[in-house]
């Protein structure tokens, strides 16, 4: 069995609850589910803010100690595909607190979880990210940078008693920017069937993309929204076989292409895409349009909303990569992200909700009335 390769930011989710996101300065109301660059603080929120301000005043407001859960949707991925029995290898970069033990990380420092659940991954440590053009071919060649001169990049969860939530993203001190200039160790693709690739810097995400497609590998994307350009965009559909998305997701890569409707997508490469995945992590159904103009169902998988809806998108990836992986029919595929996305709603964290085998198949006999594959 060849491996999936899921390149893409990793890091860690650290969470604050408030009482109200209302109670918040006005200059925050607009960005209700959205994130924030830690780059762009001032520019959005205006120039008496900086970053300091703006963590004194969630520091105030928060109710409860803040805790950690392990981010970045690429290791989410390739957890939930490992977990699942897959053969998977991760290309992604930490920072020096790559093995800390958060306070709220449920299985010890980030990169012994991932090893210890059997995602690959070929390691370098890097001591300077300023001086990569003098690194050995070796340390190019490895899918995992330890990079000692930066933090593993930050996502601040900020979520009210009400659900209402905002999220901010270290985009400055995280190290996660080195991949704005890391070149694609494409040694890691030597053995790989799938390539996934999810938010990342968008030169290195492209790169990967077309290393990938040199070798013959198909190309699966989840499109998200962070980092996503016209450029970007032109190159990821026309090499990618399978691309994953919500709604305002393909509707946001739709209007960046200058085209109308998803129909016009496939009009845009000979052979690829061969198909559009639109996710509804809130209904918990997927619709799948194909090349040939055809569309199908998948669904619904209706989710008990007991936690949060944050990563079910990424436990529809890591169920459609195993089902691929296991030449499942993409429908069959979709039907474990459903259900993966479904464990996930049901907790607070992503990598808490990732099922295991077995988990799966109680699950599946549950809402399909059979077993799963084997």
């Amino acid at each position: 069995m060849n491996s999936i390769i899921v390149v893409g930011s990793s890091g860690k989710d650290e969470h604050f609850k408030i009482r109200s996101f209302y109670g918040l300065p006005k200059v925050f109301h607009p960005f209700l589910k959205k994130t924030i660059p830690v780059s762009k603080i001032s520019e959005l929120l205006g120039s008496e803010w900086d970053r300091n301000k703006v963590y004194g005043l969630l520091e105030v407001n928060s109710l409860t100690p803040v805790t950690y859960s392990y981010g970045g949707r690429a290791p989410h991925v390739a957890y939930g595909v490992a977990r699942l029995g897959g053969r998977v290898r991760l290309i992604t970069t930490f920072g020096r607190d790559y093995d800390h033990p958060y306070p709220g990380f449920f299985d010890g420092g980030y990169y012994s979880h991932l090893a210890n659940n059997n995602v690959g991954m070929r390691t370098a440590v890097i001591e300077d990210s300023s001086r990569t053009s003098f690194l050995s071919k070796d340390v190019l060649n490895s899918g995992v940078w330890i990079v000692m001169d930066k933090t593993t990049s930050t996502i601040t969860c900020v979520k009210d008693m009400e659900n209402n939530e905002f999220f901010i993203i270290d985009d400055v001190e995280g190290a996660s920017g080195v991949e704005k200039f890391r070149p694609v160790p494409e040694s890691e693709f030597e053995s790989a069937s799938i390539l996934f690739v999810t938010s990342s810097e968008t030169q290195f995400m492209k790169s990967s993309i077309l290393a990938a497609r040199r070798r013959s590998i198909d190309v699966v994307v989840d499109i998200a929204s962070y980092g996503v350009t016209e450029d970007y965009v032109e190159i990821m559909v026309p090499n990618s076989k399978i691309i994953l998305g919500n709604h305002n997701e393909i509707r946001q890569m739709v209007d960046l292409l200058g085209l109308k409707s998803i129909e016009e997508v496939f009009t845009l490469g000979s052979e690829y895409p061969e198909a559009i995945v639109l996710e509804d992590k809130m209904t918990g159904l997927i619709e799948i349009h194909h090349r040939d103009g055809s569309c199908s169902r998948v669904g619904p998988v209706p989710p008990e909303k007991t936690g949060s809806s944050i990563g079910c998108c990424d436990g529809i990836a890591a169920g459609i990569l195993i089902g691929l992986q296991k030449e499942l029919s993409l429908e069959e595929s979709c039907r474990i992200g459903l259900l993966e996305a479904f464990s996930i709603w049901r907790v607070e964290g992503v990598q808490e909700g990732m099922l295991s085998f077995s988990e799966l198949a109680g699950l599946y006999r549950r809402f399909f009335g059979r077993e799963p594959f084997t």
